[in-house]
């Protein structure tokens, strides 16, 4: 018997079933085979200190007990500068991007965002039934400011969202502008994702005294090497966060990412030497490669680089067969680009070596050797 309801005779709701699956990229293929630059994580390990603060735990408690998050919130909230009540743990920013969108957009609501951005906020905003409304970017990956501020005044959104600095494209938003948006929509709420935050020193934290509609959510995945433990945070005004942890069990952040989390803080310095590495040894590298060789690229903000590879899918499969995974772009503007994330020195120097063979028509071979 065919069941419209999902093909299980389950009354799953008709969002759901008319949403596509969360795309991932390489599906099936193993990961450890190769140099993993498709998903803006981080390629090094996390410092020793949060290694052995992982270890320490396991060998003294273990992991049969539930976690508790409340000193790690104390530590975020002393890293943002904000009182402990601002600051609200989550088990990565996807939870954290979860939280905000079941609180605070409606069924059949509209949520505004530039185009493209994290498909994250998107996939979930389909799944509550809610209308996303996208500015796209412009041709040369700029914030479309005066279109973005049109479209707010003429749909008036439930929900606002920036991702600054955005991914894919790397562009930043100023401060001012998000400033100005959430001071002209008072109502609304006025999404910023700073997941990237630590690459640029930008931050909307400071304004959320003054603009309680702004919501900040971060994540340990990118500088802080922690993706395989997810850990993220919402940053906002105290009766938001009162209302988002309703929606959260308080043992949902893993006592591992409490850990890792708390001992991070406490060694700022090694994240900030990771970041200065990023940013200003291993990025020019290849940024220094693609423009001296006329490959059209931008640099962005963040830690990946955005490539025009010319025509088709060559680029990305050459990479592939050379054991270095880059992300296919599909939406336009970026359509056809692929995304490099920025690794260390060593591994920007085999990335620039083998795009360099691929521009100069050798055949593909394994430069990558874990």
């Amino acid at each position: 018997m065919d069941h419209p309801s999902g093909g299980h005779g389950l009354n799953f709701a008709a969002a759901v079933l008319a949403a596509p699956p969360y795309p991932g990229p390489w599906p099936g293929l193993d990961r450890s085979r190769f140099l993993p630059l498709d998903r803006n994580e981080s390629t090094r390990p996390p410092p020793a200190p949060v290694r052995t603060a992982i270890t320490a735990h396991v060998d003294a408690s273990g992991v049969q007990a539930y976690p508790v998050s409340d000193r790690l919130a104390l530590a975020l909230a002393r890293y943002c500068a904000v009182p402990a009540g601002c600051v609200l743990p989550t088990s990565g920013s996807s939870q954290a991007i979860q939280l905000v969108l079941r609180s605070l957009l409606p069924p059949g609501g509209s949520m505004l965002m530039a185009t493209p951005g994290f498909p994250f906020f998107g996939h979930t905003a389909t799944v509550l039934g809610a209308d996303v409304r996208g500015v796209p970017f412009a041709d040369d990956l700029t914030f479309p400011y005066r279109r973005f501020a049109d479209a707010a005044a003429d749909i008036r959104p439930d929900l606002i969202v920036l991702i600054n600095p955005n991914n894919p494209t790397g562009s930043a938003v100023d401060v001012e502008f998000i400033e100005e948006l959430a001071a002209g929509y008072r109502d609304v709420p006025v999404v910023v994702d700073e997941a990237y935050a630590e690459y640029t020193g930008v931050t909307c934290i400071p304004l959320i005294a003054r603009r309680p509609n702004i919501i900040v959510l971060r994540s340990f995945s990118k500088a802080f090497a922690m993706a395989g433990l997810r850990l993220g945070y919402v940053v906002a005004a105290e009766p938001v966060i009162t209302q988002l942890a309703k929606l959260r069990n308080p043992t949902d952040v893993n006592a591992l990412a409490v850990v890792a989390g708390e001992t991070h803080l406490r060694h700022l310095a090694d994240m900030r030497r990771h970041v200065h590495e990023t940013v200003h040894v291993a990025k020019p590298i290849l940024t220094t490669f693609l423009r001296e060789h006329g490959v059209r690229h931008w640099p962005g903000a963040a830690n990946f680089v955005v490539v025009d590879p010319g025509p088709g899918r060559a680029a990305t499969e050459y990479l592939r067969d050379c054991a270095i995974l880059v992300r296919p772009m599909v939406s336009a503007p970026v359509a056809g680009f692929l995304r490099v994330t920025i690794g260390t020195a060593a591994e920007m120097r085999v990335v620039r070596d083998a795009y360099g063979a691929f521009l100069a028509g050798a055949p593909a071979r394994r430069w990558w050797h874990p």
